[in-house]
């Protein structure tokens, strides 16, 4: 073997003195003192360049000096690439901030169990921009408004808003503003697709009336039950907590999109979000009818097959799969064509499992009941039905009749009929609201299903002063619901009216539910609600909205 030069040991030794080599990015050869490319990794390059080499020889100093003068091009490129990506964020948040308002109301809101105004109260919620110079926020935060206001971020001008439609089933209220320099300056933004499973997002939106960005992430795309209605619709589960003020805020994805709208917390850590979908149809029931006409649903109460031997006492046959009806209402147009025991099968070619539910995107199944709310009034469903082991075929064509009842709409009266201290009112989910808390927990389906559908009368409040002797200690006077008077039917609160009105019998005799009954004296009842009313201070015995002469 040959022995190694002396003098090749001493270049070996200054090579390795005249260059500071860090976690083996540079390299070195006898036959070329040219470093290797350097990898994008600049915290240790500006270490490299920085330190120097105290001991070059003058051989080396021209191969030195070019090699600082490249990294220092590229740290100033690398500076540059980093002050232009700051600009891009800047320019992304602006883009964003030109899309978002402040929504500031004043709200008169009812007392929903004795005609008498609350207090007013002043709100701050978020909306955003969307075309056709239109703004969107939630309907729980302009309902029951006496004056809307928008503010632009960075602005301290206050815009009066005109609230064009407020849609309680699915949260959304569409307002405009008349001034022309309001839409200076700001963007409708842009609506993207359904997120998915662990997808960032952020919320824009006013915490406490500040503005905030908080980022969050999806855990589930399923039906959610709307708190403000109880109705069930698309919507979007994220990691995060709404906090007040941030209802209505836009939620964006990765790439700036609109993917929904923030609107009700769960739990501390968990909130939902109004799905793009939902949004979209709201606005363009809105845009093709001039109001908002609602969410087509079928009249049926329904439960799924999972059972086997519920399966084989229907007959079902071997791989078919559906949902049983149990009930079908009488005020929607399929009460002529489904049966209790039918089984639907399918909607519009669209398999239903026994558990009720149809496939979604990315391998999900979703409840049946999302076929129905991509549809619009007057649209047509094509049902596969089994009745009595025969597969049937129909055609239904979608209503919202009385799907969503005006006793349950922003901007109208409290509905009330007082006689001698008994205060009368429609049954809906703002009297439940008001009875048993805003989740309505311990609430039957049953019940939240006439609150939204039909007009049921119950008594709401028995009023200090009243004929209500010997009726105080039955339990559950108030929210009784009132059935018929004097063998009347009651159809809804106006015709309940018109019954007590024009009575002229001796006795008022009320048939309530859980077979109870309340009567009443005609003649020294009605003389008795004035001094009552007025004890009080109502001013009227029943609400304009029944057209009734005075007493």
């Amino acid at each position: 073997m040959l022995a190694t030069s002396p003098m090749l040991n001493s270049l070996s030794c200054n090579l390795s003195a005249n260059f500071t080599i860090i976690d083996g990015n540079f390299q070195h050869s006898f036959l070329s003192i040219q470093p290797r490319p350097i990898p994008p990794d600049h915290h240790r390059l500006r270490s490299v360049v920085l330190s120097g080499c105290s001991s070059c020889r003058p051989s080396f100093s021209l191969r030195k000096a070019s090699f600082v003068s490249q990294a220092e091009t590229w740290l100033a490129e690398e500076d540059q690439g980093l002050e232009e990506e700051e600009e891009k964020k800047k320019k992304k948040i602006s883009r964003y901030l030109a899309s978002l308002v402040k929504v500031l109301c004043k709200k008169s809101p009812p007392d929903y169990l004795c005609p008498r105004q609350r207090e007013p109260k002043n709100t701050t919620s978020s909306g955003f921009i969307v075309r056709g110079r239109k703004v969107l926020t939630c309907a729980h935060s302009v309902d029951n408004h006496t004056k809307v206001q928008l503010k632009k971020p960075n602005s301290d001008t206050l815009y009066t808003a005109t609230v064009l439609s407020v849609a309680l089933e699915c949260d959304l209220a569409l307002l405009t503003v008349n001034d022309d320099k309001f839409w200076e300056g700001i963007m409708p933004v842009d609506f993207g697709g359904m997120p998915a499973v662990q997808d960032k997002l952020a919320v824009l939106g006013y915490p406490n009336g500040k503005f905030s960005m908080t980022k969050t992430s999806v855990s589930r795309v399923t039906m959610v039950k709307f708190q403000w209605s109880q109705t069930e619709l698309l919507g979007v589960k994220v990691n995060v907590a709404i906090e007040d003020g941030v209802s209505g805020a836009p939620v964006l994805s990765k790439s700036g999109k609109c993917v929904g709208m923030a609107f009700q917390s769960c739990k501390e850590d968990e909130s939902d979000i109004i799905a793009a979908p939902v949004i979209h149809h709201f606005l363009e029931d809105y845009f093709r009818n001039g109001v908002y006409t609602g969410f087509p649903s079928l009249g049926i109460v329904w439960q799924d097959m999972e059972n086997p031997d519920l399966r084989l006492f229907m007959k079902m046959g071997h791989g078919q799969q559906g949902v049983l009806i149990i009930e079908v209402k009488p005020n929607y147009p399929e009460y002529e064509i489904l049966k209790p025991n039918d089984i639907i099968l399918s909607i519009d070619g669209i398999n239903i499992g026994n558990d009720g539910t149809v496939p979604f995107t990315w391998g999900q199944r979703i409840p049946f009941s999302y076929l129905l709310t991509k549809k619009y009034t007057g649209d047509t469903i094509d049902l596969r039905v089994l009745r009595n082991s025969e597969i049937r075929e129909y055609s239904i064509v979608l209503t919202t009749h009385k799907q969503f009842k005006p006793a349950n709409s922003s901007g109208r009266p409290f509905p009330y009929y007082i006689i001698a201290g008994f205060v009368f009112t429609t049954l809906s989910i703002p009297y439940l609201r008001s009875k048993c808390g805003y989740g309505l927990k311990n609430i039957s389906n049953e019940l939240i299903w006439q609150a939204l559908h039909e007009e049921r009368v119950v008594i709401s409040k028995v009023l200090k002063g009243g004929t209500s002797e010997g009726y105080d200690g039955m339990d559950d006077i108030e929210n009784a619901q009132v059935l018929n008077v004097n063998g009347m039917p009651v159809q809804n609160l106006k015709s309940f009216a018109s019954i007590v009105e024009s009575c002229n019998e001796e006795f008022l005799e009320f048939i309530l539910d859980k077979q109870k009954k309340l009567v009443l004296h005609t003649a020294s009842a009605k003389a008795r609600t004035p001094s009552i009313l007025k004890m009080h201070n109502i001013p009227s015995a029943m609400s304009d909205d029944l057209y009734l002469p005075k007493r």
